[in-house]
């Protein structure tokens, strides 16, 4: 039952990847696309998830409003990542001042909850998409960090990193591959797909409320949401299949995140 639930979910995310990519490439014309004369239809050829009561096609803004979070959702794994893991590595390796300093600055960014943090940068800077991807990397890149030092920490006086030492394997070698890469590579790698997930229900949560995130007529799967939810004799698809989608994709990546196993665990 596992491996067809984690199946299901890389297979799913490969349709969001997928998704994503066809936006990028084709693009869309948001404004064009509007047509009263065939609002609130039902599924069939010619929209696969019907229109809403614009006449917006729901099925290609439902793939188009992948662009909302899929991008700022890599770029804030790449922001963690470069922030949080160097700093949790040579803290849980080294430990002593070079520790004290790292979980100070941890300490400084972690003190607002992130969804405080990503909403003060989007009410300064502007509610852009790279403006939520780079707060939403800061904001992650402590909890990265500290998890990335407390398994390191764990392991730098284990024998085999001993065996390094007295083989005179340097201690970036040590550090980069038998630390990082062979013990803390799935660690990084779970971490990663929570913060993607983060992103994903905090853009929409944004977009959804309006004011901050994506707002018409460009789409987000949050926006479509509050776009067409309560709408009287229109099309249910409308705003049960951003609802899904969302739902779904929470869920298929912290079912692959779940899935990750740890070495020699199995």
């Amino acid at each position: 039952m596992k491996r067809l639930v984690l199946g299901l979910s890389l297979l799913f995310l490969a349709l969001v990847g997928v998704a994503w990519c066809t936006s990028m490439v084709v693009g869309s014309d948001v404004v064009a696309d509007v047509d009263p004369s065939r609002a609130n239809l039902g599924p069939g050829p010619d929209a696969w998830l019907g229109t809403d009561h614009l006449g917006r096609d729901v099925a290609w803004r439902l793939v188009t409003g992948s662009e909302a979070f899929v991008g700022p959702g890599l770029v804030a794994a790449g922001v963690a990542l470069c922030l949080g893991l160097p700093g949790g590595a040579l803290a849980g390796y080294l430990g002593g001042v070079t520790a004290g300093v790292v979980r100070y600055l941890h300490a400084i960014i972690g003190a607002l909850p992130r969804f405080v943090l990503v909403l003060l940068a989007c009410t300064i800077y502007g509610s852009e998409p790279m403006v939520l991807a780079i707060a939403a990397g800061v904001a992650f890149a402590p909890g990265l960090g500290q998890a990335v030092e407390t398994r390191i920490a764990a392991l730098r006086s284990r024998e085999f990193v001993l065996a390094t030492r007295a083989h005179g394997v340097s201690a970036l070698r040590t550090l980069a591959w038998h630390l990082l890469w062979v013990n803390c590579r799935t660690l990084v790698a779970r971490q990663v797909l929570y913060l993607l997930s983060f992103v994903l229900v905090l853009e929409t949560t944004l977009s959804y409320i309006g004011g901050f995130g994506i707002e018409e007529p460009q789409p987000s799967w949050g926006n479509m949401l509050a776009f067409e939810f309560g709408v009287t004799d229109g099309n249910p698809w409308a705003w049960l299949a951003p609802a899904a989608a969302i739902w779904l994709t929470v869920a298929a990546t912290l079912s692959v995140a779940s899935s990750l196993e740890e070495p020699g665990r199995g």
